[in-house]
């Protein structure tokens, strides 16, 4: 990590003695001075010191924690998404922003789509069956855990409480399981899977994901990838890079579970292109969501839809591209 120049470490300390602390993690001064902000508060609200000087002590040992990399929401405990404060905790994944992006506008056009979604149903008043694979369905003890715990933070009502639930399974290791248990309860599914590669994980990522959050959760485990599988029709396995082995499993649940909706998280471009591929012998409108799909382009000449293999696939949003999206065309119209 490149030193940061000594007069941005001069203004960051003209403005707060702590800022520089915090300055070394976020690289930006503006950022550093919202994360102050944000700390000094959770001080004010957490703490019972009322003496000036001891409330700067424990300012002080936040920012240092702070200082040697240790993401900001595990300090403060907690990461806003939509309308929810996520309990956070080291050794579980942190929410992203876009991952919220995409999830709310997922929830918008659901509300809209509920006619549409229920056409053969007798009443619409049934409840969405929406599954969220690897983080609804978890490996992690520690994750379901604090998952659970969110539900008893965030739940207003005891029925709320009761229409959500988390579930040890392994989305590639126990396929059959998976889908005697969801089979004909399943009209969404979600996915954030690990999509990063290894090499992606060791060049790409941040000090304080790499030092901090879990691996597992980040990186496919390249002994997953089972080259005799039996999923067919999304392509040959045995070619496939290990950071795309979720979706493979994930496109065979949304084609046997019979979901009407399936919005997969990707790393890129390059990613998305080769999910969409596998996609090819579905019968599903395609789409890719950019990191906030409820904005539009303007002005910057992008192109509303992407070629892939000849086929043009539409583009929502702005930002860099963030989703694979497969809608029902018998069931979801926008």
């Amino acid at each position: 990590m490149p030193r940061l120049p000594h007069a941005l470490l001069l203004r960051a300390y003209n403005v707060s003695p702590l800022l520089p602390l915090v300055l070394r993690e976020t690289r930006i001064l503006p950022s550093a001075i919202n994360e102050l902000r944000w700390l000094r508060e959770h001080v004010d609200k957490t703490t019972k010191y009322h003496l000036p000087n001891q409330k700067w002590r424990a300012l002080l040992k936040l920012c240092q924690r702070r200082a040697r990399g240790e993401p900001l929401q595990y300090i403060l405990g907690t990461q806003p998404f939509g309308e929810l404060e996520i309990k956070c905790q080291p050794g579980v994944l942190i929410p992203r922003p876009e991952t919220e992006a995409y999830t709310t506008h997922l929830a918008g056009l659901l509300v809209k789509a509920k006619p549409f979604l229920y056409k053969k149903c007798q009443s619409q008043q049934d409840s969405l069956r929406i599954i969220d694979f690897c983080s609804g369905t978890d490996i992690s003890h520690k994750a379901l855990d604090v998952s659970n715990q969110n539900i008893l933070f965030n739940a207003l009502e005891i029925s709320e409480q009761h229409s959500v639930s988390f579930e040890f399974a392994d989305v590639l290791g126990d396929k059959q399981r998976i889908l005697d248990r969801f089979r004909g309860v399943c009209d969404v599914i979600i996915s954030n899977p690990p999509y990063i590669s290894e090499d992606g994980f060791n060049r790409e990522t941040t000090r304080s994901v790499r030092n901090w959050e879990p691996r597992l959760a980040l990186v496919p485990n390249a002994s997953k990838l089972d080259t005799r599988s039996s999923d067919g029709g999304t392509g040959n396995t045995s070619l496939m890079k290990v950071e795309d082995i979720f979706y493979h499993r994930l496109l065979h649940f949304h084609s046997l579970l019979k979901s009407k909706i399936l919005v997969m998280e990707v790393g890129d471009e390059a990613q998305a292109r080769r999910v969409i591929k596998m996609a090819r012998s579905s019968s599903d409108r395609v789409e890719i969501w950019r990191d906030w799909p409820d904005q539009h382009e303007s002005g910057n000449g992008r192109e509303n839809y992407m070629l892939v293999d000849d086929h043009k696939v539409a583009v929502r949003g702005t930002g860099m591209v963030r989703a694979v999206v497969l809608l029902s065309n018998q069931h979801f119209e926008l």
